[in-house]
């Protein structure tokens, strides 16, 4: 008795037939580049704001609201309205100051005047903050506790962290505010980065 092995013939593949795979797949990576270039360059687009009263210009994401302030509160904010959950915020703000002022004073007004609007607010820490250029600014970390205003929404409290980077120049506190969830901070400190680069007063 014999066994007779039956196996399929193997298909070679023609010269063209090899090329097209390999084109086929440096296309798609070469597509896949542009896509993620060109989603980069659109998260990174940005958009010149100018307050000439106030003698300050930055950049910021040219898809965030702009605010502008009127009196003691701020300047001007950005924030990203397009994110769920708690929109990504930077704001500025300028005091005037005496020439007896300490970067302590004016984060101890700040810690007072939030302690009384801000849920669970509470100071993480006070330290020195190198900006993109090299010079060392103060800062104050913070954390609490968001919720939507609405009573007849009902949602989940939101941790938000923020940092505040204080810079005197010309008699007066310019005060620059980033604010994010808590749980992507990091991942959009960037932005702040990028925002600190282009600010100038």
């Amino acid at each position: 008795m014999s066994i007779i092995e039956v196996t399929g013939g193997r298909v070679e593949l023609t010269f063209r037939q090899r090329w097209s795979h390999y084109l086929a797949l440096a296309f798609g990576v070469i597509g896949l580049l542009i896509g993620l270039n060109l989603r980069e360059s659109f998260l990174s687009t940005t958009t010149v704001y100018t307050n000439l009263q106030a003698g300050i210009t930055a950049e910021y994401p040219q898809n965030w609201l702009l605010e502008e302030g009127s009196g003691r509160d701020f300047i001007f904010r950005v924030r990203a309205i397009s994110e769920r959950g708690y929109n990504t915020t930077i704001q500025v703000a300028a005091r005037p100051i005496s020439a007896d002022t300490t970067a302590r004073n004016i984060f101890d007004v700040l810690t007072l005047e939030r302690a009384q609007t801000l849920a669970a607010y509470n100071v993480i820490a006070e330290e020195p903050y190198t900006l993109p250029d090299g010079t060392i600014a103060t800062s104050m970390i913070y954390t609490f506790v968001a919720t939507d205003p609405n009573p007849f929404l009902q949602s989940i409290p939101i941790g938000v962290e923020g940092i505040d980077i204080l810079l005197i120049e010309r008699g007066q506190a310019i005060i620059v505010s980033f604010l994010s969830d808590a749980a992507t901070f990091d991942k959009n400190a960037p932005v702040l980065n990028r925002f600190l680069r282009s600010l100038d007063f």
